[in-house]
């Protein structure tokens, strides 16, 4: 999966949870999203893709132009929102930078898991007796009660 459908999932599902939670409450609808404003996956996606392309491999350029990016979104694109009364904000902004913060780590993470960059520690003692390998040595039990 491509890290901006990632993010575009996570984020939709941070989002609805911020309403349920009463961090920020939609007063507008979209069309034909009812409860998710468009940048999600209009400018934060394609955001995310271009952010990427041009510095994936450096974390700190990663992060330092993401925060540069959030913060341009959340002091001014949501404070229009507000404005306009189309959004609601009840936590902060600073509160809300935190959130896409975290967000643009866990991305960066999920980035280098697809590559492989990372790895997760496999135990082969807790794999299932068909997966693991024969050794060359053994015998199959069938083979050796027909001699």
């Amino acid at each position: 999966m491509p890290v901006s459908l990632f993010c575009g999932f996570v984020f939709t599902f941070i989002f609805e949870s911020g309403i349920t939670l009463h961090w920020w409450a939609v007063k507008e609808s979209f069309f034909p999203l009812i409860n998710l404003p468009i940048f999600i996956y209009g400018a934060y996606f394609i955001g995310t893709i271009w952010i990427f392309k041009y510095t994936y491999g450096h974390f700190w350029l990663f992060l330092i132009t993401n925060i540069i990016l959030d913060y341009i979104l959340i002091f001014f694109l949501i404070d229009w929102f507000i404005q306009r009364g189309a959004w609601e904000a009840y936590i902060s902004y600073s509160q809300i930078l935190l959130i896409t913060t975290a967000l643009a780590i866990l991305i960066y993470g999920y980035q280098m898991w697809q590559e492989g960059a990372t790895s997760l520690v496999s135990m082969s003692s807790v794999q299932p007796a068909m997966s693991k390998p024969l050794n060359e040595n053994n015998q199959d039990e069938s083979d050796s009660d027909s001699k």
